[in-house]
């Protein structure tokens, strides 16, 4: 629906989500959220929440990914939809070859 998306106004469903990472994990009242960084800002996501331009809401998040549904639209103007997930982006610091 363009104009519920419209009107939720959602900084991260204004990027695909190939341009979002998932950077941290948090548990806030026994709620779990995902930390997602898009170019130079950070937000906190939960189950429930869209992200991306193909409509996705995501279905759950855990410590190390968040799985969510797209609506994607094919060439003949059919709607179908697709699971995808997010994983958490591991931090080169200190790693080891």
């Amino acid at each position: 629906d363009f104009e519920a998306r419209e009107i939720r106004n959602s900084l991260l469903e204004k990027y695909p989500l190939e341009s979002l990472s998932m950077i941290g994990f948090l548990r806030v009242n026994n709620v779990p959220l995902a930390v997602i960084k898009v170019e130079d800002k950070v937000k906190q996501v939960k189950q429930g929440d869209y992200i991306g331009l193909d409509f996705g809401r995501i279905t759950s998040v855990t410590e190390t990914e968040v799985h969510l549904r797209e609506l994607i639209q094919d060439s003949s103007g059919n709607w179908s939809e697709r699971d995808s997930s997010l994983h958490l982006q591991q931090g080169k610091e200190g790693s080891k070859k």
